[in-house]
């Protein structure tokens, strides 16, 4: 058994849409996404079934999608470590790999190549800034604070780690143990939960989310597989997925970014591709050949002059 998991809230839906839509183009591989959500339900999605778990649709190619709601109440990003923890030993104790993807990344190369990835080791990307050295001042409180909690370094790590996509597998299911550890020894002291953050990059924690998945790499023994930014689409290169940072796709006004002087996105144009491609379609086709049609020649405008 093969498990995709995403979490989603509000507009995020969205993007669900997109990411499911991306995963079936390339080639699915899972045998079953499961979507923990908060608040209501899009009424685009299809016809739902309910069983004891949620809900659920069982598409026509035989992909199960289930909804399973989320409880608490913190920001979403920092339910990941629970959520994740929920899954591997409650949910689905059985699965073989088990993926992750946030709910406002593309998948842009074929899926069978995250199978080969994560039997190598925990799969993870460098973040965007990803340059953060042994004797970072940062990392070296890291080092004193987890060991402070009886966590020992076994990694000496020189990057950081974006905590959007992560896979792992029933060998390697300790890290989530860690990351859920890592993430309570820093939610002490990284403020209010119910934010994204609180803090700047001079704090000890700037994220908690992150920097105790970046805490759990480096304290944890299950071997790691790490492939750098350009996997998230950050930087040229090794491109498996499209992750649009700041504001998301559905929510930008591609003339006014023009007006600024703002180029969309490879991820805008990712997501307005693959959002009605496929069995879920929240969004008419006429605005989505609007969108596309607006990036598309804002994009070209660009080739004759610079943009931020």
């Amino acid at each position: 058994m093969i498990v995709i998991t995403t979490l989603a809230e509000k507009s995020y839906f969205y993007g669900v849409s997109a990411l499911i839509n991306s995963i079936v183009k390339n080639g699915t591989y899972a045998d079953k996404i499961i979507v923990g959500y908060r608040g209501d339900l899009p009424k685009w999605l299809p016809k739902l079934e309910s069983n004891n778990r949620g809900k659920f649709w069982l598409s026509e190619t035989r992909l199960l999608i289930e909804f399973i709601e989320l409880e608490g109440d913190l920001h979403m990003v920092h339910e990941k470590p629970k959520w994740f923890h929920f899954l591997t030993y409650n949910l689905e104790p059985d699965a073989d790999e088990y993926f992750f993807f946030d709910s406002d990344i593309i998948v842009i190369n074929r899926m069978s190549f995250f199978g080969e990835w994560v039997k190598q080791g925990v799969a993870i990307c460098e973040d965007v800034n990803y340059d953060m050295g042994v004797s970072h001042p940062i990392r070296k409180q890291w080092v004193n604070l987890s060991e402070e909690n009886g966590r020992p370094i076994v990694n000496n790590l020189d990057r950081y780690y974006n905590s959007g996509f992560l896979g792992w597998t029933r060998k390697t299911k300790q890290f989530i143990n860690d990351w859920n550890e890592c993430s309570k020894i820093m939610n002490k002291i990284s403020g209010d939960l119910k934010k994204f953050r609180v803090h700047d990059r001079t704090h000890v924690v700037l994220s908690s989310n992150q920097d105790s998945l970046n805490l759990a790499a480096m304290t944890t023994k299950c071997e790691l597989s790490i492939i750098g930014p350009e996997a998230m689409g950050f930087r040229y290169g090794f491109n498996l997925m499209l992750h649009p940072l700041g504001k998301k796709p559905w929510e930008l006004n591609f003339t006014q970014m023009y007006l600024k002087g703002i180029k969309p996105r490879d991820g805008d144009l990712g997501f307005w591709k693959h959002v009605n491609l496929g069995f879920l379609k929240p969004y008419s086709n006429s605005l989505v050949f609007l969108k596309l049609f607006w990036i598309g020649l804002y994009r070209f405008l660009f080739r004759f002059y610079g943009a931020k």
